[in-house]
């Protein structure tokens, strides 16, 4: 009788590993004190799948191929024996019998009970040669035990299954030849600190037509990630951009302190309270409630004194004071400019006339936008100032603050101004948002100024989300990644005014970002280079990022880094505003009016959907593997605004930047793809992933050689059942 080893999370090895290293030692196997030629048996495959192990009526035994070296027979192999699960003792029993002493022979396993749990195990049979008849080798055998069966059968590209019930997925996937099969494991867990290991294993059941083939003495390790880099640009127009896309970068350094901005938005309204609780306070205590600073003129011309924040700490009294003049006004916008020539000099400064340009437009398309798409930012406007109008604030204050901001709101202004005691507040008293100006080392005159005009419908967006937190009573704002979502599906719906995207249009590369950077006069969009600047650097530049990271290192999940909010909260906002929404203005408006909920639980209340359907579904619908090759079945697993696949793969292949292919949304500029799934291919599959956030996916690329059968299981990191509390889900796409 032979002592089986357990060892749940086994992971795929070599041959000579699999063969030398158990407790149990080979004879002659890697010992230069053996024979100069010693016996050795191969395997053509190391491991079986004992299908429904754990239910009734056991399993159904499983064979494979034993072989000899150098033309020795395999004379004899028996083995019974018990299997240990990790360090107790036998649960389960194995019988291993030799069907005959000639080669090729096959070696018949059968697990004589069904009560052997989930879980990855290593057993030793021995074997027998004709030169080492009283020596067996201890032939190493790997067992996949699948906790619950059933056949998966995706018979065309784009065609899905998802797994939402149980983390213990167990089925039999069939194989058609040539295909691929991109799986998701998503973590569903509501915090990407709540991260989980887990061992996706895999067995070949149904072998293609050809004979197996005895694995050589050295097998290939695991297959590394794809590191898909796309093709020469296929056919079809080439675009070449003739300026740099220095604003660009500039977006990205400026785009961590907006969320540190809103971070501080947050604890400040946690801090303080409601602005309408405060000022109760002050009125019972006698307390002036008039700004000492005089309201912000309509008059053009006239300097203000406006309190700036400056830095990303402190608190509503750690402001610095400023001169700016009204240099534009329109029916709903009051524009003021820093007076500080030396901070801002006249090279950094615009034509006067764009002031009111920008107000103009503020008024004719920015206003209507906000208020069909998000909401009214004047709500709280008679507790306030009562100025009926927003106000922009353009400052060199916000080019320094903290190494730079592009923009921010600042919530201290809802508050009433108090010069002293514990309600001290430097309020402006009044709708304001800020914008940093154009600067030798950031954005160029003419950059500032396509950016301003599209950060204006970001920017109210967080000016309605605040007015409507304060009229709801609500106890706090938003989560940032979902804060920052729909600010940024505020500003990408407001860019179909010049852009050629339309809602569930599945806007291409032509449609988005060719109407945004200067492609010259074969451009499709914007051959007078004067559109705004807007979704190519503060939409799919993120989103791409996030994607790259989240495949590459899981290092992603919804509110990690500005990647997450910037991209991945948006795609997630509108993702969920194209499958559940009847209209746009009616969905988003109930998202920002939202008093109590938060972050997925405010999405899932107005989506009437659970949250791990939600994580499933979005992160297989953000899963740009390569071009579109295939219409997705399920409706769910796209999302119909944008064709990414499209976006990008132009972005990154039919680009060049003097004369140089480049790949747009990579800040190194060489040509990549944004997902990079690791690669598995049918057969032995043990590959662990260590770490996936909550809310967050890691990708496998499946290729299909041949016809057959794998059975999938998803196992905890160590090899073991998943805990029933496990937030692990997976969905499958075949994509080719």
């Amino acid at each position: 009788m032979t002592r089986l080893h357990g060892r749940p999370g086994a992971r795929r090895r070599s041959s000579a590993s699999l063969l030398c290293g158990l407790a149990l030692a080979v004879a002659g196997c890697g010992d230069s004190t053996g024979p100069a030629n010693p016996p050795s048996i191969t395997l053509a495959t190391s491991t079986v799948m004992f299908a429904g192990a754990q239910g009734s009526g056991g399993p159904a035994p499983q064979t494979i191929a034993v072989s000899a070296g150098k033309g020795e027979r395999v004379l004899t192999g028996l083995g019974v024996g018990t299997i240990a699960y990790g360090g107790g003792g036998g649960t389960g029993w194995l019988n291993a019998t030799l069907d005959k002493p000639i080669a090729p022979a096959t070696l018949t396993l059968t697990a004589a009970t069904g009560a052997l749990p989930v879980g990855t195990y290593t057993a030793t049979v021995p074997v027998a040669s004709a030169r080492a008849t009283n020596s067996p080798q201890q032939v190493a055998v790997t067992l996949l035990v699948l906790g619950s069966s059933g056949t998966t059968s995706l018979a065309a590209a784009g065609q899905s299954v998802v797994f939402l019930n149980t983390p213990n997925l167990g089925t039999e996937l069939e194989l058609a030849a040539g295909a691929q099969y991109l799986i998701a494991v998503v973590n569903t867990g509501q915090l990407p600190a709540a991260t989980e290991d887990f061992t996706l294993a895999g067995v070949r059941l149904t072998a293609p037509s050809a004979s197996v083939a005895v694995l050589p003495e050295a097998a290939a390790a695991p297959l590394p990630p794809v590191r898909f880099t796309p093709a020469s640009a296929p056919a079809g127009v080439t675009y070449t951009l003739r300026s740099a896309p220095g604003s660009s970068a500039a977006m990205r350094r400026l785009a961590q302190n907006h969320l540190a901005a809103l971070d501080w938005n947050r604890q400040t309204y946690a801090r303080l309270g409601n602005p309408r609780t405060v000022r109760a306070r002050l009125q019972s205590a006698g307390r002036r409630l008039a700004p000492l600073a005089a309201a912000v003129s309509p008059t053009v011309g006239t300097v203000n004194q406006v309190y700036v924040r400056n830095q990303l700490g402190g608190d509503c009294t750690t402001v610095d004071s400023i001169g700016a003049r009204t240099v534009a006004l329109g029916q709903h916008v009051i524009v003021l400019a820093d007076t500080d020539l030396t901070a801002w000099p006249d090279a950094q400064r615009p034509d006067s006339a764009f002031y009111q340009t920008f107000a103009d437009e503020y008024d004719q398309i920015t206003w209507p936008h906000i208020q069909t798409y998000v909401g009214d930012p004047l709500a709280f406007d008679a507790s306030l100032s009562s100025i009926g109008k927003v106000t922009v604030t353009i400052t060199p204050k916000l080019n320094t603050l903290g190494g730079g901001i592009v923009a921010f709101v600042n919530p201290c202004d809802f508050f009433p101004f108090a010069s002293s005691g514990p309600d001290a507040d430097f309020s402006n008293n009044t709708e304001m948002f800020y914008s940093l100006t154009p600067a030798a080392n950031g954005f160029g005159v003419t950059d500032w100024e396509k950016e301003l005009r599209a950060t204006a419908s970001h920017e109210t967006k967080h000016l309605v989300a605040i007015a409507d937190r304060i009229i709801n009573n609500s106890p706090t704002l938003d989560e940032i990644w979902l804060e920052e979502g729909l600010a940024q599906e505020s500003s990408e719906i407001w860019m179909r005014h010049f852009n050629i995207a339309t809602w569930k249009g599945h806007a291409n590369f032509a449609a988005t970002v060719a109407c945004e950077f200067d492609f010259g006069a074969g451009a499709p969009c914007d051959i007078q280079d004067d559109k705004p600047l807007d979704l190519a650097i503060g939409h799919f530049q993120f989103l791409f990022a996030y994607l790259l990271k989240e495949s590459q290192a899981n290092s992603e999940g919804l509110g990690v880094d500005f990647d997450s909010d910037y991209g991945a909260g948006w795609a997630f906002a509108r993702w969920a505003t194209d499958q559940y929404a009847t209209d746009e203005g009616t969905f988003i408006k109930s998202l920002v009016n939202e008093p109590a909920l938060t972050g997925l639980a405010n999405l899932s209340s107005h989506t009437g959907q659970p949250v791990p359907l939600l994580l499933v579904y979005w992160n297989l619908a953000s899963a740009i593997f390569t071009t579109t090759t295939y219409a997705a079945a399920d409706p769910r697993i796209t999302i119909p605004s944008f064709s990414f696949g499209n976006i990008f793969n132009v972005g990154q292949t039919q680009l060049t930047c003097g004369g140089v292919p480049c790949g747009l949304f990579t800040q190194s500029g060489t040509p990549a793809y944004p997902v990079q799934p690791f690669a598995l291919s049918p057969g032995p599959i043990t590959q662990t992933v260590h770490g996936v956030p909550g809310t967050a996916a890691a990708f496998f690329l499946l290729t299909a050689p041949a016809g057959g059968t794998e059975a999938l299981q998803l196992e905890s990191g160590s090899g073991g059942p998943l805990a029933s509390s496990s937030g692990l889900r997976v969905g499958i796409i075949r994509v080719n």
